[in-house]
């Protein structure tokens, strides 16, 4: 199987081979079903989006196992090692190959295994609220105008195709404080979602500590701690929150924003970095 080779500084974009055996997949296929309706029934054709199940090994050891849509894994598996702090945003330069293929990831990186060892104790499906003991300090010099994210929540909704033909889809996106949206991502899972749109934005070259992550999701623990881990500013949802969130998104200084659905949205900390334009 053709490995995956990874090189580059890491503030320049990286490119990954992807094995030939896996080609790329759509999120949705189409499904005959019965529709009830006004008491008549007809055959149709429905849209149903897909989820598979992926094993991720980071050096042999097996960190989780993905419920997620078949694309964009690299970023998944990229994104996931940062938000979940098992690499900081610096560590991608040591990665050294992801290898994928049926059902599994194989990501070989430059680290202390034992570390691995450590962290995969914490209880896990794909998410967590473990928090590194050096997790980013969040800049206090980011500033994003109300409207900035408001039509960033706009975009989640103009550009998720696979929500849009199936109702199933989760997208996150992330932005600059002028509103240009740098990476958008869709996937089965909110945190996957979550997941892909940081891998991509780091694989890119992109600076997310002056940048928003926006999502379709609730805003959990186990998202807001994404957030934090990967050093975001600002992070806002469409949908609600829930007060051990808050709590952490307090503590470690990030914005956090919610029911964002313009004329409104809730401000539950860093109230300081929203500013009017």
């Amino acid at each position: 199987m053709k490995k995956n080779q990874y090189t580059g500084n890491s503030s320049v974009k990286r490119e990954f081979g992807r094995s030939e055996c896996v080609a790329p997949s759509s999120l949705y296929t189409t499904i005959a079903c019965t529709e009830i309706s006004g008491g008549q029934r007809k055959q149709i054709e429905a849209d149903v989006i897909i989820e598979e199940v992926f094993d991720l090994f980071i050096n042999d050891v097996h960190l989780t196992t993905f419920y997620a849509s078949p694309r964009e894994l690299e970023e998944l598996a990229v994104g996931f090692m940062v938000c979940e702090g098992f690499i900081c945003r610096d560590d991608i330069r040591n990665i050294l190959s992801i290898d994928i293929g049926p059902k599994r990831i194989d990501c070989k990186i430059n680290i202390e295994t034992s570390r691995l060892f450590d962290l995969v104790r914490v209880e896990r499906c794909g998410t967590t609220l473990f928090t590194p003991r050096d997790r980013p300090l969040l800049p206090k010099d980011v500033f994003f105008s109300p409207q900035v994210i408001f039509n960033a929540v706009g975009k989640l909704k103009e550009w998720g195709n696979a929500w849009k033909k199936t109702g199933g889809a989760h997208s996150s996106l992330v932005c600059d404080p002028s509103g240009n949206v740098l990476v958008f991502c869709e996937d089965i899972g909110r945190s996957c979602s979550v997941d892909k749109a940081v891998g991509k934005a780091l694989l890119e070259g992109i600076d997310i500590s002056r940048c928003a992550l926006v999502t379709t999701g609730r805003l959990a623990g186990t998202m807001v701690s994404k957030a934090i881990n990967s050093g975001f500013p600002l992070m806002a949802s469409k949908g609600a929150t829930v007060k051990e969130a808050v709590l952490l998104a307090q503590d470690a200084d990030l914005t956090l924003v919610g029911f964002v659905r313009e004329p409104n949205m809730y401000v539950y900390s860093g109230e300081y970095r929203l500013i009017d334009a």
